[in-house]
């Protein structure tokens, strides 16, 4: 393992390499997996050393990345610095890039160790190299933590939690301008941020995915270049050659370099990575030799993650194709009903092509895994997929005896079936070169279909072998045949890489339906999970917006993995690739008849397709399927086959250490079933093996000489059969009955960065600088005296919002009421953040808007909103909540009157586009514990109350408006449990899914489930907490955390802002009251903040009391002796108590008392009574040693406070 994890360190900083050499090293050396232990007691015998051989080649594929590192450091501005393993903390303070590359390294080096099993893990958490015992437990704790966060990474529910966690690692603040430009940056870069191997899995589906112990696929193949294999499974997939990492890794260097630029005119990371999926297509399309054809707009070029994920698109162009007028009831044929317009797939040559096409087609996931990164079930259906749309027809390659059959007349009656009377679509499969070499149905027959079906029959050409001219792809497009095509089979690209030759027609189709009203069934929502927006072309505009904003990084590689061949081989002339195939063919077929006869039986190549002469679809002959026989003379049968394929593609050198063919690596295409007449395994001529004897015998008329090293190599896959048979019963226990256990996962630690409110024991620390610097002055001739102050704490807000986002999944979105603190440096720290506004008067929505927020991002919330208001914000594009029937009319008059004087009459009705629009409803849940701030009681001015007669109505409207996407709730605030806020949120979830039903369509898009989280005024504490909201609502409203491509949207205000503020007021004049019976109050101290600024707490203490301190003079936390004393407000009337009957240190004239908890619902609740001016607000930020004070709005003047009257 040692030079495993050093392999590595070259992507790390030069600054930080000691230490990241020296504790993996370590982490290593006490695994007991190290170079000379390797599968010592592993009953994986020789797995260790595989990976160990093949990490050791990345080194010199990685000879490149100290430049790598140069680059970033060159890029970064100093001071940044690494401490991973808890090594000591930078000295100087993190510039924006600096940090961002810091958490980048650290997440690089997370990745890589999330490549190893779970004992090499453990390993590493328990080990530590330094000498000192402090300093060794501290770094045992960093790495313990690392291992956490390993074991987690694909659980955490976003990407702020993320960077979050990697901070927290790294000691760097999550919290103020500098962390905002860190997490730009460092989410820039986090998709290109891992070793090539991992990233050129990503992206794809559980087929690819690696075994931490083997480093191989389910398919015995691997993203790291073995340097030892002999690679001849191209019909299945391939190893990753030497060549073709090195040019990954390049690439994957250009695009992380890149987003890591602070060059103003560097080009986005989206934008380069677009560039780079659209040189993909390019270089694809001269390959097959369609480059003129996409010029001239005659087909588009569609990427793909793999060939199966290549059916779903063949599938949307069938739906498309059915709702581009053949499924219009009013188009149908007399005698045709619209529930027999369907797409109907027929699948040729089952079983003998992937095993998910037939689910695929059928629009359902076909793996556990989307490339997306998200969960599905195999076999069941796609987000939203319409599958009772679609039937699958499939036909069996083989019948019972093994012998192919021959589908033509079934297929023929099929196709007339189905489209003779009209009304449907039917997607009919070619295959071109099935698992064992054939074709079918022929292509005369499906030529003839074609032509009489023109409009209903879609024919898809499944040449995804690759194994044939490329003359053929120019055929197929001017016929306007849907082509699925790959880079991972003949051309040996990383598993999988696919791309679809999809004919113009069917791209205008697709546009046209991405934006009518079939858009949500001709393309579904879940085909977010399979394809990005970059695998198509521009100017598919309306459909790449359909499609996930994400970047395949994994689908760029894997096709560079593949066009390292495919290039090469489309300039060797035709002539000279047949030569080549016909020879190797020949001469491998000879050698195993002839040599190897009592062990193999060759499977008879299939006979030529029927050429009528002006059509030809017989793949090139490139496998050799042959059955292999036991000791005793018996055929093995397939699931001894899958055993036999496994066990070549291993060292089992650790078994058998005497021979050395036992290390051969000999990588086949998996086996293939036969029926009753056994199965097969395959040997597989690929696009490099005709490159290599190309280029060796190029000049040569003769490729003989040039042939003989690859009849060399399979001689060793039939020795190592034999030598694996002889050894049978030892080899098959070893390796293929032993299993692996996975550790399970264990929890994350909470960051501590979450608990965001302001601790005591700071404010002691302000209060004294506040003294100390005259800020607070006790100079009543002073001309700028200040006696009162409001004071935030900066750090606390971006810790607030930043608890917020990483607590909620990434579909979940967050406006900030501004109503509970309008102040103009707190919105713009939301704005910072990435957190919306929620604005309650038309006022706040001019603010916000003044303040940066764009207008999409704001929700106008309000029950009392004239037309203009309306008005002003529709037309800004402000998203509106309305509150009530007639104000849903006032809208729609106004909607249509957009429309109308937008568009001609003959545009069809809502054509125009508005900014969300939705309607808050009533939930009726009742009071809670505080009614005087409840919402959702029967008596409520808020919203539409949701009783019977009036979920009709909404329904209704909703059915009647398309332009309506939304619904909103708010239950209540300080007072409502975490349960009753998210009963609201499930209420708000059925009267969506009735609306869809209803719609026929998924018209909701917006859920806003409010706020109304409670503040805890009792200590410092944090409680509840967002974390443990969400958890509630996992609980009550687990619908809300599926992907049904809604938008969930919060509003939380005094939960977010209460915390992260103070107020201090000089403590004025102090009256001693008289001693009365019964009666403990001894005095009342009078200061500058009454019910001017507590409005809630002297009105109702008994609701929201807050706690008070007391400070000296001098701004020290008060010593004196406690007593039961008031404070008061400076306002003219009795009931201006900011606290009653308080035991507190007895208050002296001179004093300073701070009233906690005061960020939210102050100044916004400021009162003119008494006409006393608003005082000043002041932010700090604190470090160890220093407190930076700045003044962020001014204390009202005499002048301006006399203005407000007039």
């Amino acid at each position: 393992m040692q030079a495993l994890i050093q392999v590595s360190i070259a992507a790390s900083a030069t600054h930080t390499k000691r230490n990241f050499r020296s504790t993996s090293t370590t982490a290593a050396n006490r695994s007991g997996v190290g170079a000379d232990k390797a599968g010592a007691g592993d009953p994986n015998g020789g797995i260790a050393a595989d990976v160990r051989r093949a990490r050791a080649a990345l080194a010199l594929a990685r000879g490149c990345l100290v430049e790598l590192q140069q680059g970033l450091s060159n890029r970064g501005a100093p001071g940044g610095c690494v401490r991973f393993g808890g090594g000591p903390a930078c000295s100087s303070p993190v510039s924006s890039l600096g940090g961002a590359r810091d958490l980048v390294l650290l997440f690089t080096k997370l990745k890589y160790l999330e490549t190893f099993s779970q004992a090499e893990l453990a390993a590493y958490a328990n080990a530590a190299d330094a000498a000192a015992p402090a300093e060794a437990a501290a770094q045992l704790r960093a790495r313990q933590e690392e291992v956490r966060v390993v074991r987690q990474l694909a659980t955490l529910a976003n990407p702020p939690e993320l960077l979050s966690r990697l901070a927290a690692l790294l000691h760097i603040p999550c919290h103020g301008d500098a962390w905002n430009e860190i997490v730009k940056f460092a989410a820039n870069a986090l998709p290109f941020a891992e070793q090539t191997e991992s990233l050129l899995v990503r992206g794809s589906d559980d087929r690819s995915t690696l075994c931490p112990l083997s480093k191989t696929n389910n398919y015995n193949a691997s993203t790291i270049p073995f340097p030892t294999d002999v690679a001849r499974g191209s019909c299945t997939c391939s190893s990753i050659t030497l060549e073709a990492f090195e040019r990954c890794e390049r690439l994957r260097q250009e695009l992380l370099l890149n987003s890591l630029s602070i060059n103003p005119n560097a080009k986005s990371s989206s934008a380069l990575f677009n560039t780079k999926m659209r040189a993909v297509r390019t270089r694809v399309a001269t390959c097959l030799g369609v480059s003129d054809l996409v010029r001239g707009d005659q087909l588009r070029i569609l990427l793909s993650p793999s060939g199966t994920d290549a059916e779903l698109l063949a599938t949307v162009a069938g739906l498309a194709r059915l709702y581009s007028g053949l499924g219009e009831e009013e188009n149908l044929p007399g005698g045709v009903g619209p529930e027999q317009c369907k797409v109907t797939s027929i699948i040729t040559a089952g079983g003998e092509i992937g095993r998910g096409s037939n689910s695929a087609s059928g629009g359902k996931h076909f793996s556990n895994l989307t490339p997306s990164g998200e969960a599905g079930t195999a076999g069941d259906p796609l987000r939203k997929f319409p599958t009772d749309l679609v039937d699958v027809v499939t036909m069996p390659a083989r019948d019972d005896n093994g012998d192919i059959n021959r589908i033509d007349g079934r297929v023929e009656e099929l196709v007339h079936e189905k489209l003779g009377r009209g009304g449907g679509v039917v997607l009919l499969h070619v295959v071109v070169g099935a698992k064992t070499g054939y074709a079918c149905p022929s292509m005369p027959m499906v030529d003839a279909l074609a032509a009489q079906y023109p409009n209903g029959l879609i024919v898809v050409v499944d040449a995804c072998q690759m194994r044939v001219d490329r003359s053929l792809y120019r055929e197929w497009a001017a016929k306007g045949y849907v082509v699925l095509t790959t880079g991972s089979k003949f051309f040996g690209g990383s598993p999988f890489c696919g791309a679809v030759l999809m004919p113009m027609r069917c791209v205008f189709e697709m546009e046209a339906a991405a934006v009518e009203r079939h858009s949500e069934l001709a393309l579904p929502l879940g085909l977010e999970d399979y394809f990005s927006r970059y695998d198509m072309p521009e100017g598919m505009r309306h459909v790449r917006e359909r499609l996930g904003t994400n970047m395949n990084v994994g689908l760029l590689l894997r096709w560079e993995t593949a066009l390292v061949n495919m290039e090469p081989f489309c300039r060797i002339p035709p002539r000279d690739i047949a030569s080549i195939c016909k020879l190797y063919m020949s001469t491998c077929r000879t050698k195993m008849q002839s040599v190897w006869g009592h062990m193999v039986e060759l499977l008879t190549p299939p006979e030529p397709t029927e050429n009528d002469g002006t059509s030809t679809v017989t793949p090139m002959d490139t496998i050799v399927s042959f059955k292999v026989r036991d000791e005793s003379g018996a055929f093995l049968d397939m699931t001894a086959l899958k055993a036999l394929h496994t066990l070549l593609s291993k060292d089992v050198s650790n078994a058998l250490p005497d021979d050395a063919l036992a290390k051969k690596r000999c990588l086949l295409g998996q086996p293939v079933s036969l029926g009753k007449s056994g199965a097969v395994l395959r040997i597989a001529m690929g696009a490099d093996m005709v490159n290599e004897v190309y280029n060796r015998g190029k000049g040569e008329s003769d490729f003989a000489a040039a042939i003989e090293p690859l009849s060399q190599d399979d001689d060793a896959i039939l020795r190592k059969i034999a030598l694996i048979l002889k050894h049978w019963e030892q080899l098959h226990h070893k390796y293929i009955e032993k299993c692996v256990e996975t550790a399970p996962l264990e929890p994350l630690k909470p960051l501590s960065d979450w608990d965001f409110s302001v601790k005591d024991a700071q404010v002691a620390r302000v209060v004294r600088h506040m003294v100390e610097d005259r800020v607070l002055s006790m100079n009543d001739q002073a001309e700028d005296e200040t006696k009162l102050a409001i004071v935030y704490d900066l750090d606390a807000i971006d810790m607030a919002f930043q608890a917020l986002l990483t607590s909620f999944p990434v579909h979940f979105e967050h406006r900030f009421a501004m109503k509970s603190c309008p102040l103009a440096f707190f919105v713009k720290r939301a704005i910072e953040n990435d957190v919306g506004l929620e604005c309650a008067s038309i006022v706040e929505v001019k603010h916000a808007l003044r303040l940066g927020c764009p207008p999409h991002r704001i929700v106008f919330d309000s029950p009392c909103k004239t037309r203009r208001d309306l008005q002003f914000a529709i037309n800004a594009g402000v998203e509106v909540n309305a509150d009530n029937f007639e104000e849903l009319n006032i809208i729609r008059e106004h909607a249509e009157s957009i429309f109308q004087s937008s568009f001609p009459e003959c545009t069809p009705r809502y054509a125009g586009n508005l900014p969300r629009i939705g309607l808050r409803i009533n939930p009726l849940l009742g009071a809670g514990t505080n009614a005087c701030l409840s919402v959702s009681t029967v008596q409520s001015k808020f919203g539409v109350p949701l009783t019977a007669e009036n979920r009709a109505k909404i329904i209704a409207f909703f059915c009647a408006n398309p332009w309506m996407t939304g619904l909103h709730a708010h239950v209540g605030s300080q007072g409502c449990s975490l349960e009753m806020l998210s009963q609201g949120a499930v209420v708000l979830n059925e009267l969506a899914n009735e609306i869809d039903v209803a719609a026929g369509t998924s018209r909701i898009k917006v859920l806003n489930i409010g706020g109304g989280l409670s503040t805890n005024f009792e200590s410092e504490d944090v409680s509840p907490t967002f974390a443990e909201y969400v958890e509630v609502l996992r609980r009550e409203a687990p619908q809300l955390f599926e992907r049904t491509g809604r938008t969930i949207l919060t509003e939380f205000g005094s939960s977010v802002s209460s915390k992260t503020g103070w107020v201090v007021s000089e403590v004025e004049y102090v009256k001693t009251h008289p001693q009365v019976d019964g009666d403990d109050l001894s005095q009342t101290a009078i200061i500058h903040a009454g019910s001017d600024l507590f409005l809630r707490a002297c009105y109702r203490p008994d609701l929201f009391a807050r706690r008070i301190s007391v400070y000296n003079s001098a701004g020290m936390v008060s010593t004196a002796s406690l007593s039961v004393q008031n404070v008061a407000g400076p306002l003219c009337f009795g009931g201006d108590m900011v606290g009653r009957h308080l035991e507190l240190p007895t208050i002296s004239r001179g004093d300073f008392v701070v009233v906690h908890d005061t960020g939210a619902n102050t100044m916004s609740m400021f009162s003119r009574h008494c006409s006393r001016p608003a005082p000043a607000v002041y932010g700090y930020r604190t470090s160890e040693d220093e407190i930076s004070l700045e003044l962020l709005k001014p204390a009202e003047t005499p002048e301006e406070v006399m203005s407000f009257w007039g």
